[in-house]
């Protein structure tokens, strides 16, 4: 019996870390970029696109523009709980695809923040990194000056939340930190 209980209470804890872990896309990214900061925005999507050349079918609301990202308002969600992630979206007509961005909201400075797909990994040994890019398939960009730590890019992916799940989880890694765009 103390088994069984035992293996029920396991199993509940793993559901109940499953259902609270994040309630919305985004969010273990805006926890990891820093919860005090940054906050998701799942009706807002950042692309390199300027709105003379996007769809009016698709109703976007520009917000603001800060490099080459333009940050545009949504009337519904584009992302759900598992696609925190960069996608293409296109009309039926036309062979037309644009790229779009997940956004976070920097509550301080109430500008938006692009989530780029660039992270930085830093792992517990030199060597466990190489295993780390190569594991995940991450594009090195950039060492840092301690070995343990790279600049990479995480793209393709379905979610940059279940991305940081995973690497949580994952015994070779100490850190895995969104690189954001955003104005100064």
């Amino acid at each position: 019996m103390n088994r069984l209980r035992l293996a029920l209470v396991c199993f509940l804890s793993f559901q109940s870390y499953q259902a609270w872990s994040y309630a919305e896309p985004c969010q273990l990214v805006a926890q990891m970029a820093g919860n005090q900061e940054y906050k998701p925005q799942s009706m807002r999507v950042a692309s390199m696109t300027t709105p003379s050349a996007m769809p009016k079918e698709w109703q976007l609301s520009l917000l603001e523009n800060h490099g080459a990202w333009y940050v545009y308002q949504t009337a519904t969600s584009w992302f759900t709980k598992e696609t925190c992630a960069p996608f293409k979206k296109g009309l039926p007509s036309s062979e037309l695809f644009i790229e779009f961005m997940p956004v976070l909201l920097n509550k301080q400075t109430g500008h938006n923040a692009v989530i780029t797909g660039t992270f930085i990994i830093k792992t517990y040994r030199k060597n466990d990194l190489k295993k780390v890019i190569n594991r995940y398939q991450f594009k090195a960009l950039s060492p840092l000056p301690n070995p343990q730590s790279m600049i990479v890019d995480v793209k393709p992916t379905d979610s940059y939340d279940l991305l940081i799940q995973a690497l949580d989880r994952d015994k070779d890694v100490i850190l895995a930190l969104p690189l954001l765009s955003e104005p100064r």
